[in-house]
């Protein structure tokens, strides 16, 4: 049997593939890598969104008081942050960096630093009522790194996928 991606060498019988096309396919963001691939493009695409809400959740504040409060601020600040933090790990991700282990650690962790702000500082601040989707946005960055860091420290293809 034939490798079914090159046609050219003998096949393994677990994979259908040669050995150096299982070599090749190691390399590749695949498998559940797909997953944080999703995450980081969702992001990316969520950014300009959460910009726009929150702006104009801003200019109608500002609309009925005249002011601007800290938080507004400190929240555009995280944002930018966080926009630059998605797009430095997207570009590390999806060019195979080396440096991908740091750089999603802290991704992860400015993810909850995000939730944390837009989620827990208004109701410790302003007593803002907690809602099932308020808790549904807690977890979400909380679980994900959970189970992403460890992934990403300990887990042996990452070393063979991102650190060439």
């Amino acid at each position: 049997m034939q490798c079914i991606n090159c046609r050219q060498q003998e096949a393994n019988k677990e994979s259908g593939l040669c050995d150096s096309c299982e070599t090749l396919d190691k390399q590749k963001i695949n498998g559940l890598l797909y997953l944080p691939a999703a995450g980081l493009i969702i992001n990316i695409l969520c950014i300009p969104y959460g910009f726009y809400a929150f702006i104009g959740a801003i200019i109608n504040f500002l609309r009925q008081t005249g002011i601007i409060s800290w938080y507004a601020i400190g929240g555009v600040a995280v944002m930018l942050i966080d926009a630059v933090m998605t797009l430095t790990a997207s570009w590390y991700f999806f060019r195979r960096k080396k440096g991908i282990r740091k750089v999603l650690v802290a991704y992860y962790l400015l993810g909850v630093a995000y939730m944390l702000y837009f989620v827990v500082v208004p109701a410790w601040l302003y007593g803002a009522y907690i809602d099932g989707n308020d808790i549904r946005n807690a977890l979400f960055p909380v679980i994900g790194a959970a189970v992403w860091i460890p992934y990403f420290l300990y887990s042996r293809r990452i070393n063979t996928v991102f650190c060439r």
